[in-house]
């Protein structure tokens, strides 16, 4: 867990951090770093408390309104082989999506010690006013990964180890109200410098799953991400995260190994983790003919790799008119064994991405066997 205690002072909210027992200290960097295990250990006994904020002065900026990743899902009517998959077509030069590089950006600390979520802090910075649908899709997707900071009123650190339940900003509109979350500490900071008169505020790191089931079970409008940051800040609707929720991989093992920095076992630990977690395909009718094909990526030199996708989001991200359909284990098994040619799977490709090939990708192998195939 990390957290920060920020103190009613005349000094600036950008002043370096200090011992949280000075009584001059404007911010403080945690004992720990507020990695996603260490968040993940306190999350249990952490019940939330919303009464303690009534609204942040601050404007929510673009709410989402993006297709529904289920539509055309049940639609195939014809079994997905990766023999038939279509030729993808290129894009229009004009048309910017919310790709990002294949590797993951450097992992960094706009407050030392507090760990930025970065692919979502960079996300943030592609939107402007009036951002489009393929710009918010770019930060739906970034945020199902890693974790989130909540902001709370008082000493987070004092309200866990007392059993407590955490008071967590929320923005209330008339009947409406939205929980608050930030991408960075930093964020965090910005979004108290806003008010006039500021109460002590705290800091915690949380996994994103688990802030999103409390948006979900809180019946709250929505959770509004680094609201102080316009116009870098959105709105996600709960029927939304709701959704997205029901889709993504609850411990988000094969998510965390791709917003990692790339190790030499990267690729390894991604085919361990094919064996046991369910992914997503790209699916079309590219020839026309009602044969829906799997999309599949090859190299200059003629190698052929399976897209593998996380989440059904990331099939949306690439704007081509796919369909996500789930995929198991036992289906890519199946796959990779009956089409000896294929060199492996890239999962991801709107990025960060990871090409896994077929040698690392033998804990999947071995279902097939298992299957007698």
């Amino acid at each position: 867990m990390g957290l920060f205690s920020r103190k009613k002072t005349e000094e600036s909210p950008a002043a370096a951090p200090e011992d949280a027992a000075g009584d001059d200290a404007t911010l403080d960097a945690p004992a720990e770093s507020p990695t996603p295990d260490a968040a993940a250990e306190v999350v249990p006994s952490i019940g939330i408390s919303v009464q303690a904020f009534r609204g942040v002065g601050a404007e929510a900026g673009p709410e989402v309104s993006l297709p529904d990743p289920d539509a055309g899902q049940a639609k195939t009517s014809a079994p997905a082989t990766a023999s038939a998959a279509p030729q993808v077509p290129a894009l229009p030069a004009e048309r910017k999506l919310p790709l990002a590089p294949v590797l993951p950006p450097e992992q960094t600390e706009t407050v030392v010690g507090m760990k930025d979520n970065v692919l979502l802090r960079e996300a943030l910075k592609e939107l402007t006013e009036g951002a489009s649908n393929e710009q918010l899709l770019g930060v739906l997707r970034q945020t199902l990964q890693g974790h989130l900071y909540l902001r709370v009123h008082g000493d987070a650190r004092a309200q866990i180890s007392e059993g407590k339940p955490l008071s967590i900003a929320v923005a209330r509109d008339g009947e409406r109200s939205f929980m608050l979350a930030f991408s960075s500490a930093a964020a965090v900071r910005d979004s108290v410098a806003q008010e006039t008169d500021p109460a002590a505020t705290s800091a915690v790191a949380q996994p994103v799953t688990s802030v999103l089931q409390q948006v979900v079970a809180g019946e709250f409008t929505g959770l509004i991400v680094d609201n102080a940051s316009a116009p870098h800040r959105v709105v996600f609707p709960t029927e939304l995260l709701q959704k997205a929720l029901e889709q993504t991989e609850p411990d988000l093992t094969v998510k965390t190994i791709l917003a990692a920095p790339r190790q030499a076992d990267s690729a390894v630990k991604a085919g361990e983790a094919l064996a046991s977690k369910r992914m997503w395909v790209a699916v079309n009718d590219g020839s026309g003919s009602g044969q829906v094909g799997i999309a599949e990526a090859q190299t200059a030199d003629g190698k052929r790799f399976l897209q593998l996708f996380s989440h059904p989001l990331e099939v949306l991200a690439l704007g081509r008119g796919d369909r996500p359909l789930p995929f198991g284990p036992e289906q890519l098994a199946k796959v990779l064994t009956s089409h000896s040619e294929m060199a492996g799977v890239i999962i991801d490709p709107a990025g960060p991405s990871l090409v896994v090939e077929r040698d690392a990708l033998a804990p999947v192998l071995v279902l097939a066997v298992d299957l007698g195939d």
